[in-house]
């Protein structure tokens, strides 16, 4: 049985490297202290499940979607660079910024569900009854994207990131947010199967 994905289209490719626009999808999401995005994912998991399978106002289950994913909620909001670096921005409008960081990031993560598509909206998704599930609508993106298989660990993520910032500078792109790492299988699939990204939104200049 397929499980549904947000839907996009491949504007460029270069090997496991893409650039994709993205079409408007719904999230639930949730925030989780976490020493990295696996660990992220995994503490996140069981609440927003716990909201797809009944734990809501209309106490229904809603259709398991694929990615999980999981991205820093804190962090230095600037343009990637390569190579990856852990130093603090030194500028004035970073000053408070956390440091960069690429492997056993601790902090604060956002957890998230993509909602199925026969949701036209977030006032027709049901309700969360835990108020740490957050509904959101996410519109029409640009993000380019690094594919790698394997079991997902830190390391792995670091050096997806520094392919795809790499990349990002090498095309012209300029990127647009924080690193977001998705996961597409049950955690019982052999490792050699399995479909991990790390996605970058960069700005829409069309």
């Amino acid at each position: 049985m397929s499980v549904e994905s947000p839907g996009y289209e491949v504007l460029q490719r270069e090997g496991s490297l893409e650039l994709r626009r993205y079409s408007p999808y719904l999230t639930a999401s949730v925030k989780a202290h976490a020493s990295g995005y696996n660990e992220a994912a995994y503490a996140g998991f069981g609440l927003l499940a716990d909201y797809i399978f009944g734990n809501n106002t209309e106490a229904g289950s809603i259709a398991m979607t694929v990615p999980v994913t999981a991205s820093r909620s804190s962090g230095t909001k600037i343009a990637m660079t390569a190579p990856v670096t852990s130093e603090r921005a030194r500028n004035e409008q970073l000053e408070t910024a956390a440091p960069l960081c690429t492997v056993n990031c601790a902090g604060e993560y956002i957890v998230r569900f993509t909602m199925p598509s026969r949701f036209a909206s977030v006032d027709d998704l049901p309700r969360p009854n835990d108020s740490r599930v957050v509904l959101e609508a996410v519109p029409a993106h640009l993000a380019s994207v690094a594919r790698f298989g394997g079991r997902l660990n830190d390391e792995a993520v670091a050096v997806a990131v520094g392919q795809l910032e790499e990349w990002i500078e090498r095309e012209g792109l300029v990127a647009a947010g924080e690193p977001e790492v998705a996961q597409y299988d049950a955690p019982w699939k052999p490792g050699f199967a399995r479909r991990n990204e790390v996605l970058i939104p960069v700005e829409d200049s069309s």
